[in-house]
This record gives C-alpha cells, sequence and structure tokens, in this order.
C-alpha cells in the first residue's frame, strides 16, 4: 500500500476479538516490494556479534582517531541502547517491555532524570538511527547486496523499518504470510436446486395477478342506511352510497337503489326552457 507520505507498505492486521477494529503493523516494502529488506535488518539486529560491528563502525566513524576515552563512552551508550531496542537487555528486571522504543522510554524513567529526559531522548534517537543504518547495511553486505546510500529515500525507508521493529514487539502473530505467485483455474459450476413449496410459491403469485387486475377492473362501493325513529310510531331512513370511481353509472345505481329500498321516486327533470 502506498499512503503517499513514505515507502510503500505491507499492512498486516491483527485484532484479539472480531468485534474490535483491526490494528495495523506498517512494514515498509524494499526495491523488489517484498518484505526480505525488513526480514533482514530484523534478523541482524538480533544478532549480537552483527550489533557490535554496527556499533564499532559507527563510533569510527563518529568520533575518529585520537579520542579513545570519547570513543569508549560512546561504545558503552549504544551497546547498551541498541540492546535495549532490540530487546537483548531489559530496562528493569521487572520490566514488561521488551525492545522497541518503549524499552527505551522505559529505560529513561528508570534511569534519567526528569529535567534531562528530552535532552537525552533527542540523544539516544538520533545516536540510535545511526547506528540502525549500520545494521542494516550490514545486513545487506552480508546477503551480498551493496549497502543503501544515505539520502533521503533510504532515510524515509529506515525510520519506517525501525516503527515496525519497534511495534513488531505488540503483534501476537509470530510469522507473516505472503502470497509469491498466483495461477487463475478457469471453471463451471452447475448448481441444481429443488424447492419443495414452489406450487405455494406459484398459487401466490397468481393471486396477486389477479388481485391487481381486479383492483382496476372492479369498483368499490359502499351503501349506508341509517334508520332512525321519526314521528308516532314511525322511522326515517336516510340512505348514502360512496365509490372510489365517480361516474354517472354510480349515480344511475344509487337512484335505483333508493326506489327499490325506499320506496322513493326519481324527481322528474325540468324541461330546459
Amino acid at each position: 500500500v502506498d499512503t503517499g507520505d513514505g515507502p510503500p507498505v505491507f499492512l498486516l492486521g491483527v485484532r484479539e476479538r472480531p468485534e474490535e477494529p483491526f490494528r495495523y503493523l506498517r512494514v515498509p516494502a524494499d526495491d523488489d516490494g517484498t518484505l526480505d529488506g525488513f526480514v533482514r535488518m530484523r534478523a541482524a539486529l538480533a544478532d549480537e556479534s552483527l550489533r557490535a560491528r554496527a556499533v564499532a563502525r559507527y563510533v569510527e566513524r563518529a568520533t575518529g582517531p585520537g579520542r579513545a576515552e570519547l570513543a569508549e563512552q560512546l561504545r558503552v551508550s549504544a551497546t547498551r541502547a541498541l540492546a535495549l531496542f532490540a530487546g537483548a537487555e531489559r530496562a528493569k528486571s521487572d520490566g514488561a517491555v521488551r525492545g522497541g522504543w518503549q524499552a527505551i522510554a522505559e529505560f529513561m524513567e528508570a534511569n534519567v532524570p526528569e529535567a534531562e529526559r528530552q535532552r537525552t531522548g533527542a540523544v539516544l534517537v538520533r545516536v540510535l538511527n545511526d547506528v540502525l543504518f549500520d545494521v542494516l547495511n550490514l545486513g545487506r553486505e552480508g546477503a551480498g547486496l551493496a549497502a543503501l546510500p544515505g539520502d533521503d529515500k533510504s532515510q524515509a525507508w529506515l525510520t519506517q523499518a525501525v516503527l515496525a521493529i519497534s511495534d513488531a514487539t505488540f503483534y501476537p502473530a509470530p510469522v507473516a504470510m505472503l502470497m509469491t505467485d498466483f495461477q487463475q483455474v478457469q471453471a463451471s459450476v452447475f448448481q441444481v436446486a429443488r424447492a419443495p413449496g414452489k406450487n405455494v410459491v406459484y398459487l401466490g403469485c397468481l393471486f396477486l395477478i389477479v388481485g391487481i387486475f381486479a383492483m382496476l377492473y372492479v369498483r368499490d362501493r359502499r351503501l349506508w342506511i341509517w334508520l332512525a325513529p321519526e314521528g308516532e310510531g314511525g322511522s326515517g331512513a336516510t340512505m348514502a352510497l360512496s365509490a372510489n370511481r365517480r361516474n354517472l353509472d354510480g349515480d344511475r345505481e344509487f337512484e335505483n337503489l333508493k326506489t327499490k329500498l325506499l320506496g322513493l321516486q326519481a324527481l322528474p327533470k325540468e324541461p330546459a326552457p
């Protein structure tokens, strides 16, 4: 995945329960688009002898000749910081964190006064980044590859790799699987199904169609007759008719019902003048 703010990365998602969102470990891809560069660097970081060679190379480059005392102090500090980051040592005997920037932070909380932590942390980060770059190149040299130059592209890859190594301490899966090849196989699938209730379904569809046509062509009519006492021993009747479609047939039907049920004759129409 190309995130746009660094090298392409592999997203390794993990969650402890299905209802939780995924948490992703972002592992940078090498120039060949694989995890080999990251795996090689992590293996080199776990090698104690290779870590010592990386520290020696860094100290020689940082101090130069004639500064033996400073070189020894820098070697001890870089060796301890690199071992903490690699998880080879613990910041405290009862420390829960093993490796990564979390181990460095735990070490500083236990050994560095609070007023000096910011300055000491900046120095440790700079030293670790330089030593880890030597670890990366030593791992490449061991695999017969050329060392990476110290340009912006290499530094961006190193930064993402260092973050991934630090976060890998919280990644519970011991392995990461990567598909290296894919061969498409064409296939045809025929599916045969039997529905025991198909006759009921067909009958329901038939009733539905009949109901739709009945709704279109059958008129809905309602007739009300209200009987109420009227006078001495008599009663009066009131009749009303409603239909969903108003047309001339409805008027004629109402007059016909009024004549038959109530015995009333329709009033003659006055001739036109």
